[in-house]
């Protein structure tokens, strides 16, 4: 005979120790998956930014975006790129190089000189 073993919810039980990230898009081939970390504010003006980008869906591979402080349990990276406390420009074209740099996107429009 089949065992099939059922679970319940308990909606008093805490889940904390979960998180979604703000962003997370995979695109339209295979390819690496770029994690990255920054403080909480710069995390959801990127994941702002990065809605706002008709083009990121033929990248290859994937994008996700979170705080510092979320559980990195469920990132499975290929490559982590943790941001310090920056403006909102640079940490943009700081993740877009960094994609070009893996081959994620084209690069057309990424800065040459990119912020360090």
């Amino acid at each position: 005979m089949i065992e099939t073993h059922t679970f319940s919810l308990d909606p008093s039980a805490t889940t904390e120790h979960l998180s979604t990230p703000l962003f997370s898009m995979k695109g339209a081939s295979a390819g690496p998956r770029l994690v990255v970390t920054c403080p909480d504010a710069l995390a959801r003006q990127m994941a702002e930014r990065f809605w706002d980008l008709p083009s990121l869906g033929r990248m290859r591979g994937s994008l996700v975006v979170r705080a510092n402080t979320q559980d990195p349990v469920y990132d499975l990276p290929d490559q982590v790129l943790a941001l310090p406390e920056m403006d909102e420009t640079s940490a943009y074209y700081r993740i877009l190089g960094q994609m070009a740099d893996l081959g994620m996107i084209s690069g057309r429009g990424v800065p040459m000189q990119r912020v360090a």
